[in-house]
């Protein structure tokens, strides 16, 4: 008598399965590219909002407010800021606007698919102070720098802000600063002091004993023209005065 080996056939069953369950043509290869996604067209709009330099929004003159669109010619928002760039194509685009007496500003590298996008835009004021006096005093026991700026009172709030770099081409461009700090300047006060730490230095590359190059400005309060530069990872300050107050010290 034929004796049956009850594992194999158990075995040649689950193979067979298997190879029921397997898709055709399932190799694990993959396959060829699809199509490029469809392309649209549509519009890019927003709305431009004015602030002055005390951060208050300001309510007219919207229509100044010019706006590009990938660096084509500008158009001016209306009367109310609104503004549209029609027939616009799926796409990668930046936006940079200005406007008379306000510190420009730019939103960059933003996808467009279809339909209608919004982008508002925001803009503050190019101050028009700027420090009387600037010095900087070491710390006790070297633990960094005072900077201490006087200005002509004033009975709102203001800003001021300075940049520090390791040479004398120090402003608030980002290839010409390595820090950079913001302070309020309270109603009728007539001065700010800002305390540089030695730690804040020496990250920044500074060593002992080397010379720190100072800018100081009038700023716009909360400033909204201020935008990143991606070559650098570094904020762009437009809505600063125009003409700052430089000096240098040493590090501790």
């Amino acid at each position: 008598m034929l004796k049956i080996n009850i594992s194999s056939i158990i075995a040649i069953g689950m193979i067979a399965s298997l190879s029921a369950c397997t898709k055709k043509g399932d190799t694990g290869a993959t396959g060829p590219a699809g199509a490029a996604g469809p392309s649209y067209t549509g519009a890019i709009s927003g709305h431009v909002s004015l602030y002055d330099q005390y951060g208050s929004k300001v309510l007219t003159g919207l229509e100044s407010a010019q706006i590009s669109l990938n660096g084509s010619t500008a158009i001016n928002a209306n009367t109310s800021g609104y503004y549209i760039f029609g027939g616009t194509m799926t796409g990668s685009y930046t936006l940079t606007a200005s406007a008379n007496g306000y510190g420009a500003t730019r939103v960059s590298n933003f996808q467009y698919l279809s339909d209608t996008l919004n982008r508002d835009i925001k803009m503050s004021a190019i101050p028009n102070f700027s420090p009387a006096t600037f010095n900087v005093y070491p710390t006790a026991a070297g633990t960094g720098d005072s900077v201490v700026m006087t200005f002509t009172t004033d009975p709102r709030v203001r800003s001021c802000t300075i940049f520090l770099n390791n040479n004398s081409t120090c402003n608030n461009l980002p290839a010409n600063y390595l820090l950079t700090y913001t302070r309020s300047i309270g109603a009728n006060v007539p001065r700010a002091v800002i305390i540089i730490p030695t730690q804040d230095l020496i990250d920044a590359g500074f060593t002992s004993g080397s010379t720190v190059y100072f800018s100081a400005y009038g700023s716009a309060v909360n400033d909204v023209s201020a935008y990143e530069d991606y070559s650098t990872g570094k904020a762009v300050y437009n809505a600063v005065s125009a003409s700052p107050l430089t000096t240098t010290a040493i590090v501790p």
